[in-house]
Protein backbone atom coordinates (compact mmCIF):
# COMPACT_ATOMS: atom_id res chain seq x y z
CA UNK A 1 0.00 0.00 0.00
CA UNK A 2 1.33 3.62 -0.60
CA UNK A 3 0.13 6.51 1.12
CA UNK A 4 -1.08 8.77 -2.73
CA UNK A 5 -4.02 10.68 -1.95
CA UNK A 6 -6.64 10.63 -4.41
CA UNK A 7 -5.44 14.15 -6.34
CA UNK A 8 -2.31 12.92 -6.35
CA UNK A 9 -3.35 9.95 -8.18
CA UNK A 10 -3.78 11.61 -11.92
CA UNK A 11 -0.51 13.05 -11.97
CA UNK A 12 1.58 10.76 -10.74
CA UNK A 13 -0.10 8.08 -13.44
CA UNK A 14 0.93 10.70 -16.29
CA UNK A 15 4.53 10.71 -15.13
CA UNK A 16 4.46 7.52 -15.19
CA UNK A 17 2.87 7.40 -18.89
CA UNK A 18 5.32 9.85 -20.28
CA UNK A 19 8.57 8.67 -18.75
CA UNK A 20 7.41 4.93 -20.24
CA UNK A 21 6.91 6.21 -23.73
CA UNK A 22 9.65 8.85 -23.78
CA UNK A 23 12.61 7.79 -20.76
CA UNK A 24 11.91 11.16 -19.36
CA UNK A 25 9.82 12.87 -16.87
CA UNK A 26 7.56 15.96 -17.65
CA UNK A 27 9.17 19.41 -17.27
CA UNK A 28 7.42 20.63 -14.75
CA UNK A 29 9.76 18.41 -12.43
CA UNK A 30 12.91 19.86 -11.82
CA UNK A 31 16.15 17.50 -12.60
CA UNK A 32 18.29 17.31 -9.02
CA UNK A 33 20.58 14.68 -9.95
CA UNK A 34 21.24 13.09 -13.36
CA UNK A 35 23.41 10.17 -14.33
CA UNK A 36 22.99 7.60 -17.10
CA UNK A 37 21.58 4.64 -15.45
CA UNK A 38 19.26 7.04 -12.79
CA UNK A 39 18.13 10.49 -12.25
CA UNK A 40 16.18 12.29 -9.43
CA UNK A 41 13.81 14.77 -10.08
CA UNK A 42 11.98 17.20 -7.79
CA UNK A 43 8.52 17.80 -8.27
CA UNK A 44 4.99 18.73 -6.18
CA UNK A 45 1.96 16.74 -6.35
CA UNK A 46 -1.33 18.46 -4.56
CA UNK A 47 -0.25 17.31 -1.17
CA UNK A 48 3.33 18.95 -1.13
CA UNK A 49 6.44 18.46 -2.90
CA UNK A 50 8.28 15.17 -4.03
CA UNK A 51 11.11 13.30 -5.36
CA UNK A 52 10.93 10.93 -8.15
CA UNK A 53 13.98 8.59 -8.39
CA UNK A 54 13.66 6.63 -11.72
CA UNK A 55 15.75 4.22 -13.84
CA UNK A 56 15.63 3.10 -17.58
CA UNK A 57 18.41 0.66 -18.01
CA UNK A 58 20.04 1.96 -21.16
CA UNK A 59 23.06 -0.46 -21.33
CA UNK A 60 22.69 -4.24 -21.40
CA UNK A 61 24.47 -4.69 -18.28
CA UNK A 62 21.78 -3.08 -16.31
CA UNK A 63 19.26 -4.99 -17.55
CA UNK A 64 21.37 -8.04 -17.07
CA UNK A 65 21.64 -7.00 -13.86
CA UNK A 66 18.10 -6.67 -13.24
CA UNK A 67 16.89 -9.91 -14.93
CA UNK A 68 16.20 -11.66 -11.90
CA UNK A 69 15.90 -9.38 -9.11
CA UNK A 70 13.22 -6.72 -8.17
CA UNK A 71 13.43 -3.85 -10.05
CA UNK A 72 15.20 -0.75 -8.67
CA UNK A 73 12.37 1.08 -7.40
CA UNK A 74 10.32 -2.18 -5.86
CA UNK A 75 13.28 -2.96 -3.77
CA UNK A 76 13.71 0.21 -2.48
CA UNK A 77 10.43 0.70 -1.69
CA UNK A 78 10.22 -2.20 0.25
CA UNK A 79 13.47 -1.43 2.43
CA UNK A 80 12.25 2.07 3.00
CA UNK A 81 8.85 0.80 4.41
CA UNK A 82 10.46 -1.61 6.45
CA UNK A 83 13.18 1.03 7.89
CA UNK A 84 10.59 3.20 8.84
CA UNK A 85 8.11 0.67 10.60
CA UNK A 86 11.47 0.00 12.64
CA UNK A 87 11.38 3.64 13.57
CA UNK A 88 14.41 4.73 11.10
CA UNK A 89 13.66 8.26 9.51
CA UNK A 90 13.13 7.79 5.88
CA UNK A 91 11.15 9.03 2.90
CA UNK A 92 7.64 7.85 2.92
CA UNK A 93 7.17 6.11 -0.37
CA UNK A 94 4.18 7.61 -2.05
CA UNK A 95 3.77 5.33 -5.11
CA UNK A 96 6.34 3.00 -7.29
CA UNK A 97 5.96 2.26 -10.59
CA UNK A 98 7.92 -0.82 -13.14
CA UNK A 99 8.14 -2.07 -16.15
CA UNK A 100 9.41 -4.61 -17.98
CA UNK A 101 9.21 -5.50 -21.93
CA UNK A 102 9.95 -9.13 -23.27
CA UNK A 103 10.89 -9.73 -19.61
CA UNK A 104 13.57 -7.28 -19.30
CA UNK A 105 14.02 -4.41 -17.41
CA UNK A 106 12.60 -1.44 -18.88
CA UNK A 107 11.43 1.31 -16.79
CA UNK A 108 11.66 2.14 -12.51
CA UNK A 109 9.81 4.84 -10.78
CA UNK A 110 10.19 5.99 -7.17
CA UNK A 111 7.90 8.61 -5.88
CA UNK A 112 9.04 9.91 -2.32
CA UNK A 113 7.82 12.57 -0.02
CA UNK A 114 9.97 15.36 0.46
CA UNK A 115 11.54 15.39 4.09
CA UNK A 116 11.52 18.42 6.07
CA UNK A 117 15.33 19.37 5.73
CA UNK A 118 17.32 21.87 8.16
CA UNK A 119 18.11 25.42 6.71
CA UNK A 120 21.40 24.85 6.83
CA UNK A 121 22.28 20.99 5.97
CA UNK A 122 25.38 19.38 6.79
CA UNK A 123 26.65 15.95 7.04
CA UNK A 124 26.07 14.44 10.23
CA UNK A 125 28.47 13.35 13.04
CA UNK A 126 30.45 9.85 12.65
CA UNK A 127 28.83 8.89 15.64
CA UNK A 128 25.50 9.85 14.34
CA UNK A 129 25.88 8.24 11.26
CA UNK A 130 26.61 4.83 12.97
CA UNK A 131 24.17 4.65 15.36
CA UNK A 132 22.25 4.94 12.36
CA UNK A 133 23.92 1.87 10.47
CA UNK A 134 23.06 0.13 13.60
CA UNK A 135 19.40 0.73 13.82
CA UNK A 136 18.91 0.07 10.32
CA UNK A 137 20.98 -3.30 10.90
CA UNK A 138 18.75 -3.89 14.00
CA UNK A 139 15.66 -3.45 11.24
CA UNK A 140 16.95 -6.40 9.48
CA UNK A 141 18.40 -4.33 6.96
CA UNK A 142 22.38 -4.36 5.77
CA UNK A 143 23.01 -0.89 3.60
CA UNK A 144 26.23 -1.89 1.45
CA UNK A 145 27.01 1.71 0.44
CA UNK A 146 25.86 4.10 2.95
CA UNK A 147 28.31 6.98 3.16
CA UNK A 148 27.98 10.95 3.64
CA UNK A 149 25.62 11.54 0.97
CA UNK A 150 23.05 9.29 2.26
CA UNK A 151 22.19 11.45 5.27
CA UNK A 152 20.05 14.67 5.49
CA UNK A 153 19.48 16.92 8.21
CA UNK A 154 16.17 17.67 9.05
CA UNK A 155 14.84 20.96 10.70
CA UNK A 156 13.88 19.01 14.00
CA UNK A 157 18.05 18.70 14.25
CA UNK A 158 18.14 14.73 13.57
CA UNK A 159 19.31 12.97 10.45
CA UNK A 160 17.72 10.80 8.27
CA UNK A 161 18.75 8.33 5.76
CA UNK A 162 17.91 8.99 1.91
CA UNK A 163 18.74 5.89 -0.17
CA UNK A 164 18.33 2.52 0.61
CA UNK A 165 18.87 0.99 -3.25
CA UNK A 166 22.14 -0.49 -2.77
CA UNK A 167 20.79 -2.50 0.78
CA UNK A 168 19.62 -5.78 0.77
CA UNK A 169 16.98 -7.02 3.62
CA UNK A 170 16.25 -10.54 5.04
CA UNK A 171 16.06 -12.45 8.28
CA UNK A 172 19.39 -13.31 7.90
CA UNK A 173 20.76 -9.97 8.26
CA UNK A 174 21.24 -8.39 11.87
CA UNK A 175 23.70 -6.87 14.23
CA UNK A 176 26.37 -9.54 13.99
CA UNK A 177 30.11 -8.82 14.38
CA UNK A 178 30.62 -9.00 10.51
CA UNK A 179 27.80 -6.94 9.23
CA UNK A 180 28.43 -4.04 12.09
CA UNK A 181 32.30 -4.08 10.34
CA UNK A 182 31.24 -4.11 7.04
CA UNK A 183 28.71 -0.93 7.98
CA UNK A 184 31.30 0.07 10.19
CA UNK A 185 34.43 -0.15 7.47
CA UNK A 186 32.09 2.06 5.04
CA UNK A 187 31.99 4.59 6.97
CA UNK A 188 35.00 5.04 7.75
CA UNK A 189 36.53 5.02 3.90
CA UNK A 190 34.29 8.54 4.18
CA UNK A 191 36.07 12.09 5.62
CA UNK A 192 33.49 13.62 8.17
CA UNK A 193 34.23 16.93 8.45
CA UNK A 194 32.50 17.43 11.92
CA UNK A 195 33.42 14.56 13.40
CA UNK A 196 37.60 14.13 14.52
CA UNK A 197 39.65 11.24 13.09
CA UNK A 198 39.88 7.82 14.51
CA UNK A 199 37.00 5.10 15.22
CA UNK A 200 35.97 6.16 18.81
CA UNK A 201 32.80 7.19 17.71
CA UNK A 202 32.00 3.93 16.07
CA UNK A 203 32.71 2.61 19.15
CA UNK A 204 30.19 5.08 21.04
CA UNK A 205 27.63 4.23 18.65
CA UNK A 206 28.35 0.30 19.49
CA UNK A 207 28.45 -0.32 15.69
CA UNK A 208 31.84 -1.27 16.58
CA UNK A 209 32.27 -2.93 20.15
CA UNK A 210 36.13 -3.87 20.79
CA UNK A 211 39.66 -2.66 19.91
CA UNK A 212 39.58 -5.99 17.73
CA UNK A 213 36.87 -4.85 15.72
CA UNK A 214 37.81 -1.14 15.47
CA UNK A 215 41.45 -2.44 13.96
CA UNK A 216 39.77 -5.05 11.67
CA UNK A 217 37.09 -2.39 10.13
CA UNK A 218 39.65 0.47 9.64
CA UNK A 219 42.07 -2.55 7.34
CA UNK A 220 38.85 -3.40 5.48
CA UNK A 221 37.74 0.56 4.64
CA UNK A 222 41.03 1.42 3.71
CA UNK A 223 41.19 -1.38 1.53
CA UNK A 224 38.05 -1.02 0.31
CA UNK A 225 38.78 3.24 -0.37
CA UNK A 226 41.69 1.61 -2.54
CA UNK A 227 39.72 -0.39 -4.51
CA UNK A 228 36.97 2.48 -5.27
CA UNK A 229 39.72 5.32 -6.26
CA UNK A 230 40.84 2.44 -8.54
CA UNK A 231 37.58 1.69 -10.28
CA UNK A 232 36.55 6.03 -9.85
CA UNK A 233 40.21 6.30 -11.86
CA UNK A 234 39.30 3.42 -14.57
CA UNK A 235 35.39 5.19 -15.36
CA UNK A 236 37.01 6.62 -18.07
CA UNK A 237 37.19 3.08 -19.91
CA UNK A 238 33.85 2.15 -19.83
CA UNK A 239 30.51 3.97 -20.72
CA UNK A 240 29.04 6.00 -18.26
CA UNK A 241 27.68 9.50 -17.26
CA UNK A 242 30.88 11.16 -18.37
CA UNK A 243 31.98 9.01 -20.60
CA UNK A 244 31.11 6.66 -23.70
CA UNK A 245 33.04 4.02 -25.11
CA UNK A 246 32.51 2.33 -28.80
CA UNK A 247 33.71 -0.56 -30.25
CA UNK A 248 35.16 -0.20 -33.96
CA UNK A 249 36.58 -3.34 -36.67
CA UNK A 250 39.68 -1.37 -35.59
CA UNK A 251 39.74 -0.75 -32.54
CA UNK A 252 38.13 1.20 -29.59
CA UNK A 253 37.37 4.42 -29.07
CA UNK A 254 36.91 6.21 -25.63
CA UNK A 255 35.10 9.59 -25.46
CA UNK A 256 34.09 12.32 -22.74
CA UNK A 257 30.31 13.19 -23.75
CA UNK A 258 30.33 17.06 -22.98
CA UNK A 259 33.47 17.48 -25.86
CA UNK A 260 31.26 17.33 -29.18
CA UNK A 261 34.41 18.72 -31.99
CA UNK A 262 37.26 17.24 -31.43
CA UNK A 263 41.15 17.05 -32.84
CA UNK A 264 42.56 13.91 -33.41
CA UNK A 265 46.83 13.71 -32.60
CA UNK A 266 49.28 11.89 -33.98
CA UNK A 267 49.53 8.36 -32.08
CA UNK A 268 52.17 7.72 -29.44
CA UNK A 269 53.34 5.08 -27.43
CA UNK A 270 51.48 6.31 -24.30
CA UNK A 271 48.90 7.20 -24.65
CA UNK A 272 46.27 5.22 -23.00
CA UNK A 273 48.72 6.18 -19.36
CA UNK A 274 47.72 9.80 -20.80
CA UNK A 275 44.23 8.98 -20.86
CA UNK A 276 44.40 7.65 -17.38
CA UNK A 277 46.56 10.35 -16.48
CA UNK A 278 44.44 13.32 -17.53
CA UNK A 279 41.31 11.12 -15.68
CA UNK A 280 43.55 10.86 -12.62
CA UNK A 281 44.19 15.04 -12.68
CA UNK A 282 40.51 15.90 -12.58
CA UNK A 283 39.65 12.97 -9.72
CA UNK A 284 42.67 13.39 -7.59
CA UNK A 285 43.78 17.38 -7.83
CA UNK A 286 40.73 18.45 -9.21
CA UNK A 287 41.84 19.64 -12.91
CA UNK A 288 40.49 19.51 -16.00
CA UNK A 289 42.56 18.34 -18.94
CA UNK A 290 42.63 19.37 -22.76
CA UNK A 291 42.82 15.07 -23.40
CA UNK A 292 39.06 14.19 -24.14
CA UNK A 293 39.64 10.75 -26.65
CA UNK A 294 41.68 8.28 -26.56
CA UNK A 295 42.06 5.32 -29.68
CA UNK A 296 43.14 2.15 -29.09
CA UNK A 297 43.52 -0.19 -32.09
CA UNK A 298 42.82 -4.01 -31.18
CA UNK A 299 46.56 -5.04 -32.76
CA UNK A 300 48.13 -2.22 -31.48
CA UNK A 301 51.63 -2.58 -29.15
CA UNK A 302 50.16 -1.55 -25.90
CA UNK A 303 49.34 1.42 -24.54
CA UNK A 304 49.69 3.01 -27.85
CA UNK A 305 46.92 5.11 -29.71
CA UNK A 306 45.93 8.46 -30.71
CA UNK A 307 44.89 10.94 -28.03
CA UNK A 308 42.10 13.74 -28.98
CA UNK A 309 41.81 17.41 -27.83
CA UNK A 310 38.83 19.98 -28.17
CA UNK A 311 38.88 21.44 -31.82
CA UNK A 312 40.02 24.85 -31.02
CA UNK A 313 42.89 23.62 -28.86
CA UNK A 314 46.40 24.61 -30.22
CA UNK A 315 49.37 22.48 -30.94
CA UNK A 316 51.40 23.88 -28.07
CA UNK A 317 48.39 23.67 -25.75
CA UNK A 318 47.56 19.83 -26.51
CA UNK A 319 51.57 19.01 -26.13
CA UNK A 320 51.53 20.70 -22.61
CA UNK A 321 48.13 18.53 -21.53
CA UNK A 322 49.44 15.56 -23.00
CA UNK A 323 52.80 15.82 -21.04
CA UNK A 324 50.53 17.47 -17.76
CA UNK A 325 48.52 14.09 -17.95
CA UNK A 326 51.79 11.93 -18.07
CA UNK A 327 52.90 13.83 -15.46
CA UNK A 328 50.09 12.58 -13.62
CA UNK A 329 49.50 9.03 -14.09
CA UNK A 330 53.15 9.44 -12.64
CA UNK A 331 52.15 11.03 -9.56
CA UNK A 332 49.11 8.48 -9.32
CA UNK A 333 49.92 5.26 -10.73
CA UNK A 334 49.96 3.42 -7.35
CA UNK A 335 45.90 4.42 -6.84
CA UNK A 336 45.22 3.50 -11.22
CA UNK A 337 47.21 0.42 -10.82
CA UNK A 338 45.63 -0.85 -7.40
Amino acid sequence: MTALGAADAPVVERWWREFCSTGRLPAELVLVQGRLIRAVHRGALPSGPVFVKTMAFPRPRDRLRYLLRPLPGAHEARLLRVAAAAGVPVPEVLAVRTARRWLLPHRSLLVLRALPVAAVPAPPPLATAAHLGLRLLEAGIEPLDLHVGNFVALANGSFAVLDLQSARCGPWVGPQRRARKRVAARLLREVWPREPAGVAPVLEAGLLRSAGEAQQAVAVGQRAAARWLRSRLHRCCTTSTEFVVVGRWWGREYRRREVAAVRWLPAQSLARQAWLGARALAVCEGQASAVCGLRLGWWAKAGRGQLAVPAACGAAEAQAAVSAALAAYARHRAAIDG
